[in-house]
Formats: structure tokens, sequence, C-alpha cells
């Protein structure tokens, strides 16, 4: 499991899968290397207490760090799951830790 942190001084870590946290860092490069800010949200069943949410904007200039823990499990990464989280930060509620489709080949 691996770390997204965000916010600099007083960062706040979230642990996340790292093979869906490698596949979130390229999706956000993405946005961000088109200059496109975007909303994201982690869900209470996706943290370690089960409930409540936290809420982020995600701006190139709030810093951010992704800590893989094992690369190994983050190659091949799956175009089509970067593709949907891509398209889901473009919509108004945003970018959420979605399920990681089939690979197409």
């Amino acid at each position: 499991m691996g770390q997204f942190i965000y916010g600099g001084a007083a960062a706040s870590a979230y642990t996340i899968d790292d093979r869906m946290l490698a596949h979130l860092e390229v999706a956000i490069a993405t946005k961000f290397r088109r200059g496109e800010s975007f909303h994201f949200t982690i869900r209470g069943r996706d943290l370690p207490s089960g409930d409540g949410s936290r809420e982020f904007w995600m701006h190139p200039a709030i810093w951010m760090e992704f800590r893989i823990d094992d690369p190994t499990v983050t190659r091949p990464l799956n175009p089509a799951w970067i593709a949907a989280m891509v398209a889901a930060a473009s919509t108004d509620r945003g970018l959420g830790l979605l399920r990681e489709p089939p690979q197409v080949s």
C-alpha cells in the first residue's frame, strides 16, 4: 500500500493501493500538463476510518507526493484505467477512486 500525501507543511497522508496510486499519479499529471485543475474525492469506504470523505482541490501549485511501496505491482499500466480517471476528473463530480477496468489489448 502506498500513500497519497497532500498539502505541504500541514500535509495529510492517505493510504491507497500501490497499483491504483500509480494510475492516479499518471492521470493527475495528465490533467496538470493540460493546465487543468479539478476536484478529487476519497470516500469513506476508501479511508482507514471507513467513514466520511476527504475532498481535495487538485492544482499544480499545491504540493503533493505519491509514495509507492511496491513498484512491481504497478506495471504494466492500464491505459483504459488512466483514460477513465482523466474523464472522471473532467466531470462536475470530479475524480474518485475508480475500480480498474479490464485491459484493452
